[in-house]
């Protein structure tokens, strides 16, 4: 019997960011709890074992310490129906290798996205995801529940892309990948989440600049990448054989050994995280009070989700521990923000900076 392999030992990460969380959170997570075994979305007392303990209401009340309850439970049960569907179906088990199925149960879902009332629910997990966007209406402006939408749908999109890599054995190349995983990795989403929770609109005219559009790519590759690195030996341990982490991809691309992929990875974060802040600043020097709220909120969800990855069972995994850090470095690796980083589809974040 061979033993495990051996978790890489991930380094500290540079997240200069505040930290809180909701004072309810623990009943949250219990709601969320009490909701995923209304709907089933397990495949065996195990999976629903794992679920229940990846503590979903503590990340939503680290992304949204001030949120409103009612939209702060509608997120935790959302990102619960992400985190079982991402198991079952994108990850570990055989939809994840059919580019087939998996566009056959994502077009299913976007029906419901878009058309709740007369879409089909004829298994768990389109009917869990009903039950979300018919709730979600009753919270919501259509502003925000149409932003929301786009950025699911591009997720669900997403995994047509990742399924057919794993079927045909394709090993993308570290550009494609950064790029298309900005929407497979569903963390888009997040960005969505702020104006749900608090109640109030960001203009379209400052969510679609170009500056903002592209502090949402940088937004999203910050925990993106941070989440590639914490939940690297989980993967390993329970995913399809594949290149869907950017540690591979570096390895791969670089034909470097596993720990000098993921000090790479760490610096590539690094430089996002510089180039954030400076956008940010940038931004929020003419912002209007919505988009400055919304700042804020992305803020939050970037602190959320790093806070959370450390100590969450989803990646800790007590049978088999990940080699995790303990908070946030306080300096940052090196990395420059005004140099963009060699990797065609993402340089184009850098233009945006001022001098």
């Amino acid at each position: 019997m061979t033993s495990p392999a051996p978790a890489p030992k991930i380094p500290r990460l540079w997240v200069p960011l505040p930290s809180g969380i909701h004072p309810k959170w623990r009943e949250i997570d219990a709601n969320s709890a009490a909701w995923l075994d209304r709907y089933g979305l397990y495949s065996d007392p195990a999976q629903r074992e794992r679920l229940t303990r990846i503590a979903v209401g503590e990340i939503t009340s680290r992304g949204a310490p001030e949120g409103r309850l009612a939209p702060l439970q509608w997120t935790a049960d959302f990102l619960m129906w992400l985190f079982a569907f991402d198991d079952e179906y994108c990850d570990e088990g055989p939809v994840a290798t059919s580019p087939d199925a998996t566009l056959l149960m994502i077009t299913k879902l976007q029906r419901i996205i878009d058309v709740p009332w007369t879409a089909a629910t004829d298994d768990n997990y389109s009917a869990a995801l009903h039950e979300l966007r018919m709730r979600l209406d009753r919270l919501t402006t259509p502003v925000q529940t149409a932003r929301w939408a786009a950025s699911f749908r591009a997720y669900l999109q997403g995994q047509v892309w990742m399924a057919a890599n794993s079927a045909y054995g394709r090993i993308p190349t570290l550009s494609d990948h950064l790029a298309v995983r900005l929407d497979s990795s569903g963390v888009k989403i997040f960005s969505t989440l702020s104006e749900i929770i608090h109640g109030y609109d960001l203009p379209a005219a400052d969510y679609e600049r170009h500056d903002v559009r592209a502090f949402v790519e940088v937004f999203a590759a910050i925990i993106g990448w941070s989440n590639d690195l914490v939940s690297y030996h989980k993967e390993r341990e329970r995913s399809h054989e594949g290149y869907g982490n950017i540690v591979d991809l570096i390895a791969h691309e670089r034909n470097c050994p596993l720990d000098e992929a993921v000090a790479e990875a760490a610096t590539m974060h690094t430089s996002a995280m510089t180039l954030y802040l400076r956008l940010r600043d940038q931004i929020l020097a003419t912002a209007g009070p919505e988009l400055r709220r919304w700042i804020t909120g992305c803020d939050s969800w970037i602190r959320a989700d790093y806070d959370w990855s450390l100590t969450t069972n989803r990646y800790v995994n007590p049978e088999n521990p990940a080699d995790l850090p303990s908070g946030s470095a306080a300096a940052p690796l090196r990395a420059s923000a005004d140099k963009p980083l060699p990797i065609d589809s993402i340089a184009w974040w850098w233009t945006h900076l001022k001098d």
